[in-house]
């Protein structure tokens, strides 16, 4: 089969604006590590500011619970920046892996801010860990931005993969495909249909293509360069 006549579109996109939010339960106090906890709910935030009055989701109990965001933070412009949270009760706030806000402990709605953090553009990891002991809970995460922008931190500014594998589906059996970058970043074989390329080093969206092998090895197909190529990313191959 040859594959000039054909392309590789992509039919779902990994990348999706918000952090992934997974929310738990506590009995007496909340542990220093709420991630040791069993994971009740889990789903997307656009962005975090909420305010809640009963249960966060229908699977997790009004009083004594706690949630883990993880994500990436896109940032527009170079500078320095300075973080923001207003919590009832305890949060903690990790930029790059390092802890810029510490307020782990009961408390009334209350503003604590970082100090001024200096960033380049582009995605640097997010982490926010909150935790609510009676029912009313506060959570809001907000940044004052290089230009004096104060704001909840917008969804198009929070970035998380769908998974870690990018799919392909549509190429002949025992064909296989790599992704490349600068470099070759994975590779998988046809199976049923399908090929799965890891993405677990893949850590932010890049710029790439791919390059599809025949059987015996031969390159048939190289795609054109695809922008925001991420983990959960799936694509088809179609006729042109």
């Amino acid at each position: 089969m040859s594959l000039k006549d054909f392309v590789l579109i992509r039919v779902k996109t990994g990348k999706v604006h918000g952090l992934l939010g997974k929310y738990y339960a506590w009995k007496d106090k909340p542990p220093e590590e709420i991630t040791t906890l069993p994971v009740l709910d889990e789903r997307i935030d656009e962005r975090v500011n909420f305010v809640w009055i009963d249960a966060p989701t229908p699977k997790v109990p009004a009083e004594n619970f706690a949630v883990a965001w993880h994500g990436y933070l896109i940032v527009p412009m170079e500078g320095d920046y300075i973080f923001f949270i207003e919590t009832d009760d305890g949060a903690r706030l990790w930029i790059d892996g390092k802890l810029v806000i510490d307020s782990w402990w009961d408390q009334p709605p209350t503003v604590h801010h970082s100090p001024r953090i200096r960033l380049t553009p582009g995605y640097h990891t997010i982490k926010l860990y909150f935790y609510n002991r009676e029912t009313f809970a506060v959570i809001r995460l907000g940044w004052i931005r290089p230009d004096g922008k104060a704001e909840i931190i917008p969804s198009p500014n929070l970035a998380v993969k769908l998974s870690n594998e990018i799919i392909i589906k549509g190429l002949p059996e025992d064909y296989s495909i790599e992704l490349w970058a600068k470099e070759k970043l994975g590779r998988a074989k046809v199976i049923n249909g399908i090929a799965r390329i890891e993405a677990n080093n893949i850590p932010y969206p890049i710029d790439g293509y791919f390059k599809v092998h025949d059987p015996r090895g031969s390159i048939v197909y190289t795609s054109p360069i695809i922008r925001d190529i991420w983990g959960g990313d799936e694509y088809q191959v179609a006729e042109v």
